[in-house]
């Protein structure tokens, strides 16, 4: 007799345990962010907003056979983040510069980023004057960025630019070199007071 209410004890614990993980996995998933889509596109769902970021031209930038140029950029990125929220929440995103492989010299090259909000909504990430880039792989943050209150397609536009200047001293060093690279954008943590 005390063996079955022990059994039972023992069964209605597990059972309450298990549905006890069952509903907190079940909150912690409403605020997991999926990613979907490939080199055109991405598409974050977090919640009730989403952000899609599409990039000129697929998201890497690959080159090994870079020129040292005035002025002229080697690389240029062309990407926009599109906000959809239907809540008063704000949608922060951050955009990271992925450096997957530089065997540049350090600071022989840098980049820009210059931003645009097309539809006046929310914060974009700021723009970066002329900055030299350390050889080696490495990810920089290039910003954080939101979408407020509800909106509909709204649009943060970004274009990042590599350079290697032409310097008028022997660069044979850099002869060869590789680099390659692509912008990865971080959803952050949503926040339930708007920005007025």
């Amino acid at each position: 007799m005390t063996g079955n209410r022990t059994n039972t004890l023992l069964l209605t614990v597990i059972g309450v345990a298990t549905l006890l993980v069952a509903v907190i996995g079940a909150t912690f998933a409403y605020f997991t962010a999926n990613i979907s889509g490939g080199d055109q596109g991405t598409t974050i769902t977090v919640g009730a907003g989403e952000l899609k970021i599409v990039y000129q031209g697929g998201e890497m930038l690959l080159s090994d056979d870079i020129e040292p140029a005035v002025n002229e950029p080697a690389m240029i990125k062309t990407f926009t983040v599109t906000g959809s929220n239907t809540t008063e929440s704000i949608m922060p995103y951050e955009l990271e510069f992925v450096i997957t492989e530089n065997t540049f010299t350090d600071n022989a090259l840098s980049y820009t980023l210059t931003s645009t909000s097309t539809d006046n909504n929310g914060q974009i990430v700021g723009q970066i004057t002329e900055t030299p880039i350390l050889g080696g792989a490495r990810t920089i943050s290039l910003g954080n960025g939101n979408f407020s209150g509800v909106v509909a397609n709204k649009e943060h536009s970004y274009e990042l630019k590599v350079f290697f200047q032409e310097t008028h001293v022997v660069q044979d060093e850099n002869k060869g070199k590789t680099f390659g690279a692509y912008v990865n954008t971080k959803v952050g943590a949503i926040s339930t007071t708007s920005t007025p």
